[in-house]
């Protein structure tokens, strides 16, 4: 009789994991500044011009939709607007711990959001315990200093081989942030299996460090035994010669010639 294991799925990874539901009072207090105090602001700019005042009528109807839209576009992009910061919390997506994107008021409307408190636990684009356990070779085995001062190289399955200097973002089509500037290598996927910016990977003149970037697919480390997927956004440190899933594609990580 034989058995087998089963992989773990990256829903199997709780993005949750230390952090703490916020409070009613935090909720509410986000709530007051992000919406009933645009609406408030709306609400007066037309009772404004209806007495008589339109310049100053429209000029706090321009405010409360200014307001609105960049509360919008905060809560997207960074989770965190000017009420959620004032509580100390920031909004993100249940299912895997991130902003909510370009369609946060969907999101938002079919309670795919949830607001974490940032006080009490973690915060959820904060590192949290590595998903990964080293395998003991690894583990056991030592390397030179003046081995591991020099950049390691990625071997990719299509035989290309890159050098990892200081961090390199992979995807189909990928790209930097201002505020994390990395090399980019746009990867051929005719599957369509990697998200545009997928994984991260850093080299900090010791340690080789792989952050999941949000992806729909994950990011799996080959272990012992069966693939882990890392917690996205969760910068984690792996060893050489380990062997990393990027969607369908595979890439290993080596030490230096």
């Amino acid at each position: 009789m034989t058995s087998t294991q089963e992989a773990p799925r990256l829903a199997d990874v709780d993005p949750l994991v230390f952090t703490a539901r916020a409070g009613a009072g935090q909720i509410a207090g986000a709530v007051a500044l992000d919406v009933v105090m645009p609406l408030a602001l709306l609400a007066a700019g037309i009772v404004v011009i209806v007495g008589g005042l339109p310049a100053a009528g429209w000029a706090l109807i321009a405010l409360a939709v200014v307001l609105l839209a960049v509360g919008v576009w905060l809560l997207g992009r960074t989770g965190r607007t000017l009420g959620t910061a004032t509580v100390n919390a920031r909004v993100v997506r249940r299912s895997n711990g991130v902003a909510a994107g370009p369609a946060a008021l969907v999101a938002l409307f079919s309670g795919a959001l949830v607001l974490c408190d940032l006080r009490r636990a973690r915060d959820p684009f904060a590192p949290a315990v590595s998903a990964f356990r080293f395998p003991d070779s690894a583990l056991g085995r030592t390397t030179s200093p003046a081995a591991r001062s020099t950049a390691p190289g990625i071997l990719l399955d299509s035989g290309e081989r890159l050098t990892l200097t200081t961090a390199l973002i992979l995807g189909r089509d990928p790209s930097a942030p201002a505020d994390a500037p990395a090399d980019v290598y746009r990867w051929a996927d005719m599957s369509r299996t990697m998200s545009k910016s997928h994984a991260r990977l850093e080299w900090d003149g010791h340690q080789v460090w792989v952050t999941d970037l949000g992806s729909t697919n994950g990011t799996f480390v080959r272990g012992a035994g069966a693939p882990t997927p890392l917690l996205p956004h969760q910068r984690t440190p792996v060893p050489t010669d380990v062997v990393i899933e990027v969607g369908d594609r595979v890439l290993t990580i080596r030490d230096a010639a």
